[in-house]
């Protein structure tokens, strides 16, 4: 019979390092009688059995059909209910080869270690009470951070800062709902429709988390990255820039008009920001049905960018057709290229100098694109620096998570709609319902209230090992 995330008793291992070669790799067991099953296959199984909470011992794997030595480890144990995730559970640190994984997994297995399933470990953290829903989804995140504001983000909801803004408002919800109930119970006692219900306090309850899930923007800014498109007429040198930027040779550079056909992206960071930067083919009117393609594509995204760096060949000046796109896009971010060559003209006001050849004017083009999409993360627009990654928006961290925002909606939803009801003296078993509602909503985001379909939903999409 398939085996699943519920059976908390049976005890798991798995590799929780990236497969392949590497100097060291982590095995990670768990479960009742884990440090007596892993001991079966260590060369000093006495010291393993004797060995305290959060300790090491020095050994070897060893195949205890035949005696042979598998490779020279080191072993944490940790003991229930302490340790990661509340039960007994061993991790070998050894060699990361391949081989070696192979075997040792292929021992534990034949121990009597069942293979883990992708987040087991994070689950049963989870139902031992080491962890809530909030913080495994941040682990996860975690793990997956590509830059330096996405780990910082991540890392500041693993803090629990956000589990205990949504406690806290689960809590007054929580309240309010008890002391409806109780006049509910007791009408015939008091029969004020608000009774001594504080209004004001819910609708501070109620602000706090729509506040919480409008930071769910700038959280998805901080895991897709922030789109950079850079734009202009043909060989105004964009592609030169977009090279720049990025360092290395991406997008191919030539005279010709119409080189670039079609938009190329790469990932950079700009002070822990990530942004996704994009160069377009030239915007005119083209001949070939493919370039024809190409610059609508351009114009399509950007539409959709959230910052536009447009480049003008200085050495031939503003053209009609560059004044009418900044006119349309007037908070686009000016770039004056190539005044590195003779003759190039004097820049205009509001453009950054730039030589996409030699590099001149790159620093000032790169802290004033990063101006430009720091009011997209929920910073301010002035004055930041690496310490403002991962504050969020007034300090605040953010949700990125789809399934904590559409939650935090219907929490704030049913909140306004209780509000109303004690505005206009809807009966109180009405607003009953709704404070219900909206301490479900907020009790599904941090697993008070969760059903297994949910947390095995969430847990198979987490890496195996963790």
């Amino acid at each position: 019979m398939q085996r699943t995330y519920f059976d908390t008793n049976r005890p798991i291992a798995a590799l929780a390092t990236v497969p392949g070669e590497s100097a060291l790799a982590v095995i990670r067991s768990a479960g009742p009688g884990a440090v007596e099953l892993a001991s079966s296959l260590f060369s000093r199984p006495s010291a393993l059995v004797a060995a305290r909470h959060m300790s090491l011992v020095r050994g070897e794997i060893v195949d205890p059909a035949n005696g042979e030595a598998v490779d020279e480890v080191l072993a944490a144990v940790f003991r229930a209910p302490g340790g990661p995730i509340g039960q007994d559970g061993v991790e070998f640190y050894c060699h990361g080869s391949p081989a070696v994984v192979r075997r040792a997994l292929s021992l534990l297995e034949r121990a009597g270690f069942a293979p883990a399933l992708r987040g087991e470990f994070s689950l049963r953290a989870f139902l031992a009470g080491k962890t809530d829903l909030v913080k495994a989804e941040a682990v996860q995140e975690l793990v997956r951070a590509r830059s330096e504001g996405e780990r910082a983000e991540a890392f500041r909801r693993l803090g629990g800062g956000l589990s205990e803004s949504l406690a806290s408002s689960r809590e007054a919800v929580v309240d309010a709902l008890a002391e409806v109930e109780a006049r509910l119970d007791y009408a015939e006692e008091d029969d004020s429709p608000a009774g001594g219900l504080d209004a004001a306090s819910l609708r501070g309850v109620r602000d706090l988390i729509a506040r919480i899930a409008a930071s769910h923007a700038a959280g998805r800014l901080y895991e897709r990255g922030a789109r950079a498109v850079v734009a202009g007429r043909p060989n105004a040198g964009k592609s030169s820039l977009f090279n720049l930027l990025v360092r290395e040779e991406r997008s191919i550079v030539a005279p010709d008009p119409g080189t670039t056909r079609d938009w190329i992206e790469a990932g950079i960071e700009l002070g822990g920001l990530p942004v996704r930067l994009m160069d377009t083919a030239g915007l005119r009117e083209a001949d070939g049905g493919v370039e024809v393609e190409g610059v609508a594509r351009s114009r399509r995204l950007v539409e959709e960018a959230e910052a536009v760096v447009y480049v003008v060949d200085g050495s031939e000046g503003l053209s009609p057709a560059d004044v009418a796109f900044l006119e349309s896009r007037p908070g686009s971010l000016r770039v004056w290229n190539k005044v590195d060559m003779r003759g190039c003209e004097p820049a205009p006001p509001g453009f950054l100098r730039l030589s996409a050849s030699t590099g001149e004017g790159l620093p000032a083009l790169a802290d004033a694109l990063r101006e430009l999409i720091v009011p997209g993360f929920g910073l301010e627009e002035s004055g930041t620096s690496g310490a403002d990654i991962g504050k969020g928006p007034r300090g605040a961290a953010t949700v990125a998570s789809e399934r904590q925002k559409l939650l935090l909606d219907r929490a704030v939803a049913d909140l306004d709609a209780c509000l109303g009801g004690l505005e206009d003296g809807t009966p109180l078993d009405a607003v009953a319902l709704d404070l219900r509602d909206a301490a479900d909503a907020l009790g599904e985001i941090t697993g008070a209230i969760a059903s297994e379909e949910v947390l095995e939903a969430i847990f198979s999409r987490f890496c195996l090992g963790k």
